[in-house]
């Protein structure tokens, strides 16, 4: 290692001491503070700092990538390696990278904390959403255009209603929109859409601060449902006088029974609904929303609704990638990007009377594009 290499890894070093130490910095500063850190130190020669990644093969709509490990769910430097590879063979023309882990056996803590999917933000000029302004497109290889990277823990959330929540993320992460005690969701509120909330006609108030609205969870779509009005503001694809006054419990909370056996569980009614209480309700308008955030900018008429995805199946070389796991992987992109809603007969499959594909649950205003990815290869 040369008298440079050795200045630079010192700095570095420092720099991430003082990163990790430092308090007046916010969250995503540090961020990417660490992100650059990481680029510079492969930078410097220590390429074993990133895992190593490779593209095996390059399909129609996918490239398939071994990396040493399937765990670039929670791994960042494993995101970043796998995204660089990508970009060191096809061209900065896509606005999200979708990587979908090879699990066969389907083990569904193979991230841990329950996750099926994540979402990281990269890339951010728009004003007046739930997402910061921020660029940190460069340390994934991209040098102007992607805005976000999914990871999927199994193909079945490209089309199982995963895939939708996380792209949500792109305008709903890390500012509050409405008051939640669900942080990046919509909590126990009447928003009702991907990432959380329910139908305020469902809404029930039992007395003594204690309500039921339904089956729904606080952070995520229990079922499969289109993109509520508010999200559907924030992703620029309606005006703000189509979203309703929202109902909120600020500080809501499941309530839980006594324990039992060494186990508590959510109380719930006689309908099987499960119950929630609070002592904060409030009533948010979307004037008070843009007040609160600004106004979006784009506005709507002028926001992008149209976007190039890159898929990406990551396998750790251990277990065979079966063909038959390619094609399902492919029939799942071709179902989700398609101009029109799922095929009635794959809902037949899945046994379900309703699902949504991107343009379904944007009713049809927005789309995405995944076909002829070759023709972007370097």
């Amino acid at each position: 290692m040369s008298s440079y290499q050795t200045w630079k890894f010192s700095l570095i070093t420092l720099t991430l001491r003082r990163i990790l130490k430092g308090t007046s910095i916010n969250r995503t500063s540090r961020c990417v503070l660490v992100l650059i850190c990481s680029a510079l130190m492969n930078g410097c020669g220590y390429v074993y700092f990133l895992p190593s990644a490779k593209i095996t093969q390059h399909l129609e709509n996918l490239v398939v990538m071994e990396t040493s490990k399937t765990d670039f769910g929670p791994s960042r430097s494993r995101t970043i390696s796998i995204c660089r590879e990508f970009y060191r063979h096809y061209e900065d023309e896509f606005d999200v990278l979708v990587l979908v882990a090879h699990n066969p056996e389907y083990i569904v803590d193979l991230w841990g904390d329950g996750y099926s999917g994540r979402m990281k933000v990269v890339r951010n000029a728009v004003a007046g959403i739930g997402v910061e302004i921020l660029d940190i497109g460069e340390v994934f290889g991209s040098e102007h255009r992607l805005k976000g990277v999914v990871r999927l823990i199994h193909p079945d959330h490209i089309h199982n209603g995963t895939l939708l929540h996380e792209i949500m993320h792109l305008w709903k992460s890390d500012l509050e929109v409405i008051p939640s005690t669900e942080h990046g969701h919509w909590g126990f509120s009447s928003v009702g859409g991907q990432l959380g909330g329910f139908q305020l006609d469902e809404l029930r108030s039992l007395g003594d601060r204690k309500y039921t609205a339904g089956n729904f969870a606080p952070q995520r779509a229990k079922e499969s449902v289109p993109y509520s009005p508010l999200e559907m503001y924030l992703a620029g694809f309606i005006p703000s006088s189509e979203v309703p006054d929202i109902w909120v419990a600020e500080d809501g909370s499941w309530l839980m029974s006594k324990w039992i056996k060494g186990r508590r569980h959510v109380q719930q009614d006689a309908a099987g609904n499960r119950i929630f209480r609070a002592r904060k309700i409030s009533t948010w308008s979307i004037e008070q929303i843009v007040e609160k955030i600004g106004p979006r900018f784009p506005n709507f008429e002028h926001s992008q609704k149209e976007f190039r995805v890159a898929f990406v199946f990551v396998t750790d070389g251990r277990v065979p990638v079966e063909e038959a796991e390619l094609a399902s992987t492919k029939f799942y992109i071709q179902q989700f990007t398609k101009k029109g809603p799922i095929s009635p007969w794959f809902k037949g499959v899945l046994e379900v009377d309703s699902l949504y594909n991107f343009w379904g649950a944007t009713r049809g205003i927005a789309t995405m594009e995944t076909g002829d990815l070759q023709s972007f290869r370097r």
